[in-house]
């Protein structure tokens, strides 16, 4: 649950001081992301809180912090209970795939009448309000994070490109599109026929990917980096890409930056995550071609 600039009927402390309707008081979450193949943990989880108001009804037990974690594609939401000190929290990394929002608030655990401070903004003076049990009083809308299950090279083709039939298609041409969790490419209906009949052949592996997968690759983020997205903002929003980045850090031993992604070598390191299939395909034609006469020229 995201706040942002929702507004409220009483001055809530926020920890975007844009939205928040305090002087000079603070609310911040903080830790320590660590993810495993078997738990994604929040190691030192806690909150820091700046302000005598809030932290006299936290102490006199009127207010409570509460960590929040979501995950939409796994329908994953609950609720922790934290505070002011460290604290570890492990979740099973099964429940959790994609984007993961961990936020924290400060939630108010009783009625509270008169819920007045001095460090309310100044058009708030002269006013008192009643908060009723449960409300929200400080926000920290946290970060968003994301959670890989399936981050074997070998199933990085799978996890970037589905190959689709499209009847609609009456020029012989291929068209890409991506979404949040793919790339697209749509083949007419021939050609699709043709490669579904031979694609597990070991021979057509590399010939398949030089013509489908590397060119759709580079197209589809040459056309994220055009609309001016980040490697940050394009890791989260788009699946197929985070396996992109797995799959560059497993051939290069590093993360991607992006200096790299926006170099000139992008085209390269599609080439080098998919195990170089641009020449290993000349290799292959050469075999099923002049080789095959070769080898039947040896034999006369």
């Amino acid at each position: 649950m995201r706040i942002g600039n929702r507004l409220f009927p009483y001055p809530l402390l926020n920890n975007n001081k844009l939205y928040s309707q305090y002087k000079t008081a603070t609310f911040r979450l903080d830790y320590t992301e660590e993810i495993t193949d078997e738990s994604y943990t929040l190691r030192g989880i806690r909150c820091e809180i700046e302000g005598e108001f809030i932290n006299k009804l936290i102490d006199d037990g009127k207010a409570k912090v509460v960590c929040v974690v979501e995950c939409a594609s796994t329908m994953y939401r609950k609720n922790f209970e934290i505070g002011r000190t460290k604290k570890d929290l492990f979740l099973p990394i099964s429940e959790l795939a994609g984007k993961v929002y961990v936020s924290a608030f400060v939630v108010a655990t009783e009625n509270i009448s008169d819920y007045v401070d001095g460090d309310f903004l100044e058009d708030y003076d002269g006013y008192s309000f009643t908060i009723e049990k449960n409300d929200i009083i400080a926000v920290d809308d946290g970060f968003v994070n994301k959670v890989n299950f399936d981050e074997d090279e070998d199933t990085k083709k799978s996890s970037i490109f589905i190959i689709v039939k499209d009847k609609n298609i009456v020029d012989e041409t291929m068209n890409v599109e991506y979404d949040v969790n793919k790339i697209t490419i749509s083949l007419p209906e021939v050609q699709w026929d043709r490669y579904e009949n031979t694609k597990f052949v070991s021979k057509y592996e590399d010939i398949y990917l030089s013509l489908l997968g590397v060119p759709s690759l580079v197209y589809c983020i040459g056309k994220l980096i055009s609309a001016g997205g980040t490697l940050d903002e394009m890791r989260m929003d788009y699946s197929w890409f985070n396996s992109f980045l797995v799959a560059y850090k497993n051939v290069y031993g590093e993360e991607m930056t992006d200096e790299v992604l926006c170099g000139d070598n992008l085209y390269v390191i599609a080439q080098k995550i998919f195990n170089t299939p641009v020449t290993k395909s000349i290799d292959d034609l050469f075999d099923m071609t002049v080789g095959n006469i070769g080898g039947e020229e040896n034999e006369d």
